[in-house]
């Protein structure tokens, strides 16, 4: 019987506000769960993404998710050869594999701190 891996904030536990919109709530657990894989990474590695749904093999590192009205997620970033890059894909179709990638400067980044604590200050102005 193989071990299930799951991520440290319990996506269980997590419900979404009955009003909500769906690409927020996506956007949400998409920080999250950078977050977390954050947390597990080596020195040298920095977070990216590898796309899932495209034939070919594409893998960028994230420099930032947001998301716009109800239905878009929007990853941006760099790919492996320095050219900017910007994801938008419907919270319908997201199928993006994060992946450990080697720094592509000095300091590694982290983004998933910077974002959750978006996802706080974003909270606060709602409540």
């Amino acid at each position: 019987m193989s071990e299930q891996i799951a991520p440290s904030f319990s996506p269980g536990l997590i419900k979404p506000p009955a009003t909500i919109n769906p690409a927020k709530w996506m956007h949400e657990r998409v920080v999250r769960s950078i977050n977390d894989f954050e947390n597990e990474l080596d020195p040298d590695q920095e977070i990216g993404a590898r796309l899932v749904s495209f034939g070919s093999d594409v893998t960028f590192h994230i420099e930032d998710v947001s998301f716009w009205g109800p239905d878009m997620i929007i990853f941006e970033g760099f790919s492996s050869d320095g050219k900017r890059v910007r994801l938008l894909q419907h919270v319908s179709q997201l199928s993006v594999l994060l992946v450990a990638t080697n720094k592509i400067h000095e300091k590694a980044r982290r983004i998933g701190f910077g974002l959750a604590e978006r996802l706080k200050e974003d909270a606060g102005t709602q409540g």
